[in-house]
C-alpha cells in the first residue's frame, strides 16, 4: 500500500507539469502572441482552395 501511495505521489507532479497553462496573458507582447496563435490555428482549420467544392452554386429562381 505504501509503495502505491509513494508512486502515485511521485507521478502527480509529472502529470500536472504536462497540463496546459490556462492563465491569461499579462503583457501586450503575450496578448499579441496569443492572438497570432489563435489566428494561425484558425487558418489551419480552414479548407484550402483544393478542398472547396468546384460545382457552381444553383441559380436563384426569379
Amino acid at each position: 500500500m505504501t509503495r502505491l501511495f509513494l508512486s502515485t505521489l511521485a507521478a502527480t507532479p509529472a502529470l500536472l507539469a504536462c497540463a496546459p497553462d490556462t492563465r491569461m496573458p499579462e503583457s501586450s507582447y503575450q496578448w499579441e502572441r496569443r492572438q497570432e496563435r489563435i489566428e494561425r490555428d484558425w487558418r489551419g482549420r480552414q479548407p484550402t482552395a483544393s478542398q472547396t467544392p468546384t460545382t457552381p452554386a444553383p441559380k436563384d429562381k426569379p
